[in-house]
């Protein structure tokens, strides 16, 4: 028996040998079980005429000539089918005959999953299995809350106790039911009666159905297990729920049944029996369209779920259902260091058991629900529950409506929609240009007001931080190269009319007086490291001459900076030797201090106010380890230099922008006064929607009416919309969830993928996903629902060429990590150390770790491992750069 475990493709190709000779058309398949047992099915033309033993001993023969030892219906053949084609017609195969926790794990996996169409909408009622493996971890608490919860979401809401042994919702519930009556008829009085009398309408489901009472709108409903007294023990002794699957009258599938025409539900809710039992069985495998498995993450609890979930994978295989997602409940207070191993470990079991369906991260697939000590003195799971247990169980009630059909959608499509959704796809046109690449009359157009437009707008903000990709570059752009339309924007928040605006440094093309690297780096070599102090005082006053002429008249100044500043082109060298000259001389170097104070005086006297605007300081230094030195130095001087000295002027203001991996690695005296003369550019969920909304309205004028007419949505009223509105203005563009599968709304999934290991999320990412996602629809042949213009499919097709432009956009930015990115090919997310030392082949601990950092400063990498892990060190990389980075996720299926 020592090669059992090796046989299945040695018997399936012994036997196809052995009978191919008197059958080519043969089929013979041999599938190996979870437990190493092996099924047999053989369709043959010779089997037509013989008794079953008959064929039995012909194969017994073929058998016995592979391995003595094998037999059929003995060890280790489980079961065989011996069929002729015309039986196999009228009897297909079927590993599985009953949802049982032995029949699973028996079966053999299937040849390949039963596929599904995502577009194909939710059937109703939608049925969601709570399970555990083990009791007391707040299964029934989750199920009555989540109940609550999309019961006042207009969701009409049936909770069913499975719970038959130890009833969890039905006694929690008891004092929430309207009208109770004397007679408590429930889920056992209603199995038991039917196995006695299959044909009879006894009890009938009115008498098992209670409603809850709600003090909020909604509807909720409870089948409780019945009356629990010494009778429900023998009938509960009584109930055999293999026979109801052997009997042509299922009770189990005729309650569900009787339930579904009696209250017409969107959702059931089943509340199922822990451990390894039949009732929890049939309600996790044969019944739920999703299985939400609550555990706490110890190692027993480990151990049991590893079957629950190698049988849950196996039934979809099968049935392509159940869908499972996990609840961690409930989950102690902890030190965070001890909190974040209890995550890792979770998250590292679920990728290697569970695995992650496609286009899914494993945050996607659990949940965590706090230990709460007032949960044992609520009154009421549904009624004038804190706001911080329901805020708990918030995340799990939306996984399961985003499942549901929307309430709202129309049973019928008209042919009119139809055209009408057609036109919008062919009207929309998504911009997705880097701020680079567009012309400035096109910029206004483009620019997108965040919540953070008001503070950036504020004198005393001098630093505006921000990951590359976040707008700051547009801005800078928007303010020097179209002041008029910037003044216009920030009209309903300060007066700009009296600011003018001047690059102090950006790209060389906004003027001709802006260095290159080339220039910086001579400047040093004939200076020193120490001089850019007076590098960007003296830089400061060429840049304002230059830009306002009436500045040049003034007495007192230097006659070579008038020179330089008359000149619209001058020589780069003429530039650099004035201001190497001007750090040298011991006579000039304080005059430039002088002079910017002159300025600032007659600024004063004419009412004006100058920004002094600083871009592109990453990459105006170069690329290598030498320039990045060096653009550390001179970035300390410039910020150290304008919290020294810039207090002093009335009405010159810097708005230096700068990177936020670069302003972290600096390092100069009083760095922390930038606390409040900073600003972190991030970009917030309705500063993303207002964004795709501008670009959508204005491209689409089908759209655009029509959004007028029924949200009153137009694009001079973006900016004072909520939240909400504005998520529900992009239903008409993407539809509220991502599909029956994946059971996200489509805001979250969308803001989840254009977000690096920060949680900062990019613009050009999200109009690339909507570009890309237009032309991948506009290529679809199948028709799809008129009441959205671009289907989950596409967007998810759109996905991989999003991640792939943004990979090349950080090896633009990072050209120093283009040979260690282009090393993660084909590898597996999480990765540790030790893989990465070994891809990269890097010999020099520190340049690794330099590496590292690097890649987590820039969001690329997030680390999972915590300070207290043993080593090695383990690194998430970030959904964002996945596909670009031709990299799968650990447990990918």
């Amino acid at each position: 028996m020592e090669n059992i475990t090796l046989i299945p493709e040695v018997i399936q190709k012994s036997l196809t040998e052995n009978l191919i000779g008197e059958d080519e058309q043969v089929t013979v398949s041999v599938k190996q079980t979870s437990l190493g047992w092996l099924k047999l099915r053989i369709v043959t033309k010779i089997f037509e005429g013989k008794f079953l033993i008959e064929r039995e001993q012909q194969i017994d023969n073929l058998l016995t000539n592979i391995d003595s030892n094998l037999n059929l219906g003995q060890y280790p053949i489980a079961g065989y089918e011996l069929l002729t084609p015309q039986e196999a017609t009228e009897q297909p195969p079927e590993y599985i005959q009953l949802p049982l926790w032995s029949d699973i794990l028996m079966a053999p996996e299937p040849d390949q999953s039963v596929e599904v169409d995502e577009d194909i909408p939710t059937k109703k009622p939608f049925i969601v299995t709570f399970y555990s493996f083990k009791g007391g971890v707040g299964r029934s608490t989750a199920l009555g809350v989540v109940a609550g919860i999309l019961a006042t979401r207009k969701r009409r809401v049936v909770m069913v106790d499975f719970d038959l042994e130890a009833p969890g919702i039905s006694i929690m519930f008891q004092q929430d039911i309207e009208n109770t009556t004397e007679e408590k008829l429930g889920v056992l009085d209603y199995l038991h009666q039917r196995s006695l009398t299959p044909d009879q309408d006894v009890p009938n489901i009115c008498d098992c159905i209670q409603q809850i009472n709600l003090q909020t709108r909604g509807e909720l409903f409870l089948v409780p297990v019945g009356e629990y007294d010494e009778n429900y023990i023998h009938r509960l002794a009584d109930l055999d729920m293999r026979s109801f699957y052997r009997s042509g009258k299922n009770a189990v599938k005729q309650l569900i049944e009787d339930i579904k025409q009696q209250l017409e539900p969107d959702v059931i809710l089943i509340d199922a029996r822990p451990g390894f039992n039949d009732v929890g069985a049939i309600a996790l495998f044969d019944l739920a369209d999703t299985a939400i498995i609550c555990f706490s993450p110890t190692d027993q609890s480990f151990e049991g779920l590893r079957w629950v979930v190698q049988a849950a994978r196996k039934q979809q295989k099968y049935q392509n259902k159940p869908d499972v997602r996990f609840l961690l409940t409930p989950v102690p207070a902890v030190a965070s260091e001890q909190h974040q191993i209890w995550i890792n470990k979770v998250e590292n079991w679920i990728e290697d058991n569970w695995g992650l369906p496609d286009e899914m991260t494993v945050g996607q697939l659990y949940y965590e629900v706090l230990y709460n000590p007032n949960i044992v003195t609520l009154s009421s799971l549904v009624n004038n529950l804190p706001k911080t247990l329901l805020d708990a169980y918030l995340p799990l009630s939306d996984i399961i409506d985003a499942s549901l059909p929307d309430p709202d959608v129309k049973p019928n499509i008209t042919e009119k929609t139809v055209d009408e959704r057609r036109k919008i796809l062919r009207e929309l046109q998504f911009q997705a240009a880097t701020a680079q690449e567009l012309k400035p009359n096109d910029i206004p157009a483009i620019f997108q007001r965040t919540e953070d437009f008001p503070r950036f707008l504020s004198n005393r903000t001098w630093l505006i931080r921000g990951a590359k990709g976040t707008g700051k570059s547009l801005l800078f752009r928007l303010f020097v190269e179209k002041s008029d339309a910037a003044k216009e924007l920030a009209q309903s928040d300060v007066n700009l009319a009296h600011v003018h605006f001047i690059p102090g440094h950006g790209q060389p093309r906004v003027s001709g007086t802006i260095l290159n690297s080339f220039d910086l780096k001579s400047y040093e070599q004939q200076v020193g490291e120490n001089e850019w102090q007076l590098f960007w005082l003296n830089y400061a006053l060429l840049q304002l001459c230059n830009h306002q002429r009436e500045l040049r008249s003034l007495s007192n100044l230097d006659e070579k900076l008038v020179a330089l500043s008359n000149q619209e082109h001058p020589a780069h060298s003429e530039i650099i030797s004035w201001l190497v000259e001007r750090s040298q001389s011991p006579t000039k170097r304080p005059q430039a201090s002088d002079e910017l104070r002159l300025i600032d005086r007659w600024l004063q006297q004419k009412n004006l106010v100058i920004w002094l605007l600083y871009d592109e300081l990453d990459a105006g230094f170069g690329s290598t380890e030498e320039d990045y030195e060096r653009r550390r130095r001179s970035l300390e001087a410039l910020l150290a230099w304008w919290l020294e000295s810039g207090t002093n002027f009335k009405q010159i203001v810097p708005k230096i922008f700068l990177r936020e991996d670069i302003w972290n690695q600096l390092n100069f005296t009083n760095t922390g006064h930038y606390s409040g003369r900073s600003l972190q550019l991030r970009w917030e969920e309705a500063d993303l929607w207002r964004l795709v909304l501008r670009q959508a309205l204005k491209s689409s004028d089908s759209l655009s009416k029509f959004l007028e007419k029924t949200l009153g949505v137009t694009v001079e009223r973006l900016d004072i919309i909520g939240l909400e509105q504005l998520r529900q203005s992009l239903y008409p563009l993407w539809g509220e969830r991502m599909g029956r599968t994946k059971k996200a709304y489509t805001y979250n999934w969308v803001r989840t993928r254009i977000a690096d290991g920060h949680n900062n999320c990019f613009p050009r990412s999200l109009i690339l996903l909507l570009e890309e996602a237009v032309k991948k629809e506009t290529d679809f042949t199948t028709e799809y629902s008129s009441e959205i213009t671009l289907r989950p499919k596409a967007l998810i097709d759109a996905f991989p060429y999003v991640s792939h432009q943004r990979v090349t956009e950080v090896r633009n930015e990072y050209p120093e990590l283009i040979e260690f990115l282009d090393k993660f090919q084909g590898e597996r997310s999480p990765i540790d150390e030790d893989r990465l030392t070994e891809i990269w082949k890097v010999e020099d601990d520190e340049l690794a770790r330099r590496i590292k950092d690097m890649m987590l400063e820039a969001g690329i990498l997030t680390e999972r491992s915590r300070p207290k892990d043993p080593p090695p060190r383990t690194y998430t990389v970030t959904e964002l750069y996945l596909y670009g980075l031709g990299m799968v996720r650990k447990g990918q299926r």
